[in-house]
């Protein structure tokens, strides 16, 4: 057990110097392109720290663990709204730009919204609440509607320190960048292994496996990357790979878990249980859809997260997590 937790240290010390590395090689690739660090920060880097989730996702569906897969994408967005803004508001404070992020922000909403419709119109047709194949499609057209605004907002925008200069080739900054991914993903697959075994010799339910452990482990590279970036001031950049990892974990990797489902022929389904399970994980994406207007909320009215409001979020999830945990157990 001791090279567990040995395991577990080293992977965060990956995520730390693998995080510092991404958010600098975003950070000179949007100097050197004349690219918004926001569009950098909603693309790139979210798109770099949610590989994990989408490569466990694609083994577990193909596997034909699909109620695993899709608790690790509630487990893990609910881990980005809560603990990765709380974390940033409580260590620097995070400036929230809201008209940068406004399309950003309903498509956060929006994003949430379709698997719970979904799941509710299974619901009211008297069947058990689950994502059937056809999901792919308002997921596929809401994600392709998303990055088309994404990209006509990058050629739009111009970044706010265009008159900076950058301080080496931009191929040295792409490189730095890919090398904070990888190095991001190793830590994150250490730490998510780490974590499982530890939760194996202590005799932790395995299904909360999914919804806590490693929804968090994959996870931490979202979180440690937008920690690091408000550290640095770039606000942005920590604002955008949250948003832009919590709406490409429900457009993009529910879609490859859906696919990859569908390839296996394995049963597309929410909890390979009983109907209570499958409720369970309805109301957990139910409070995706409540932590995103809650955000939208304090974005809009207020325009940053203090460190009282850090608190209070993860506060909100270590209440909502331990009464999963209570139900799940009793």
């Amino acid at each position: 057990m001791f090279w567990y937790f040995l395991l577990l240290v080293g992977g965060c010390v990956l995520l730390y110097w693998g995080a510092i590395w991404l958010v600098q090689g975003a950070s000179e690739i949007a100097l050197n392109l004349h690219i918004s660090k926001a569009i950098i920060g909603l693309s790139l880097v979210a798109f770099g720290t949610s590989a994990p989730e989408l490569i466990v996702n694609l083994i577990a569906a193909y596997q034909g663990k699909t109620g695993f897969a899709l608790t690790n994408v509630s487990g893990s967005n609910l881990t980005n709204l809560l603990v990765g803004f709380g974390l940033c508001g409580i260590i620097s404070g995070l400036l929230i730009h809201w008209r940068s992020f406004l399309y950003d922000l309903y498509a956060l909403v929006i994003s949430a919204l379709i698997p719970v419709g979904i799941m509710l119109l299974m619901l009211l047709q008297g069947k058990e609440p689950h994502l059937p194949f056809w999901s792919v499609l308002p997921l596929v057209a809401a994600l392709g509607a998303y990055l088309f605004t994404l990209a006509r907002r990058g050629m739009r925008a111009e970044p706010k320190d265009a008159d900076g200069k950058p301080s080496r080739p931009i191929a040295i900054s792409v490189m730095l960048f890919l090398l904070g991914a990888i190095t991001l993903y190793g830590g994150g697959q250490f730490v998510l292994d780490a974590a499982v075994q530890i939760a194996e010799h202590f005799q932790i339910d395995a299904s909360l496996v999914g919804l806590t452990l490693v929804a968090a482990g994959t996870s931490i590279p979202d979180a440690i990357a937008s920690i690091i970036a408000a550290r640095r001031g770039e606000h942005d950049i920590a604002v955008g790979n949250l948003l832009g990892s919590n709406i490409a974990n429900i457009l993009a990797v529910i879609t490859g878990t859906l696919l990859a489902s569908r390839v296996s022929q394995s049963e597309i389904q929410l909890a390979a249980g009983t109907l209570e399970a499958s409720r369970s994980i309805l109301i957990d994406y139910v409070m995706i859809v409540a932590a995103s207007l809650a955000f939208f909320g304090i974005a809009v009215r207020w325009g940053r997260i203090t460190r009282l409001a850090g608190l209070l979020m993860i506060a909100i999830y270590l209440c909502y997590m331990g009464l999963r945990i209570y139900f799940v157990l009793s």
